[in-house]
């Protein structure tokens, strides 16, 4: 005679009390246009939580998969892809172009950043150009335009990026 104390199908007891998420109904995004998220649970009508990104009835275990978390809507903006364009003042040593500014935009190319250069004098694009490596403790980047003007990147005595 077999005496059975408990049932083996029956959902276990946590160790650790879990406090669970409630479900809210979601906003409706191109995925789920006008189809809210269950709040109750279609088999036992209990309420239902949100586990690991569905929502799931912890009577009797149901599992909505088709749950839409409001939180996936969000797209992750890096700082190289927002479009920032900036504006970089002449640091060179000639009074006469201490207002010209030109405008510098990042690009990613691979794994790095690039920056998109205007030239101050004609306006076009500009195309990167080798340093001649004889000063290599200067951190500079030079860019050439198709007109010849020439444009060197690099960093004043407080760090702020100009242009010379």
């Amino acid at each position: 005679m077999v005496i059975q104390t408990a049932n083996p199908f029956a959902p276990a007891k946590p160790r650790v009390p879990i406090v669970p998420r409630r479900v809210t109904p979601g906003l409706p995004g191109p995925a789920t246009e006008g189809k809210p998220n269950k709040v109750h649970c279609p088999k036992c009508s209990a309420r239902l939580t949100i586990n690991f990104d569905e929502s799931e009835c912890l009577s009797c275990g149901f599992v909505d998969y088709e749950y839409f978390s409001p939180r996936a809507v969000k797209e992750r903006n890096s700082i190289i892809s927002t479009g920032t364009r900036y504006v970089l003042r002449y640091i060179g040593e000639f009074p006469a172009l201490t207002e010209v500014v030109t405008h510098v935009k990042v690009y990613r190319v691979r794994n790095r950043a690039v920056f998109g250069v205007r030239c101050p004098f004609c306006g076009s694009g500009m195309s990167q150009s080798s340093l001649s490596g004889k000063r290599r403790e200067i951190r500079e980047e030079r860019y050439k335009c198709t007109a010849g003007h020439r444009v060197s990147l690099c960093p004043n005595l407080e760090g702020v990026l100009g242009w010379k």
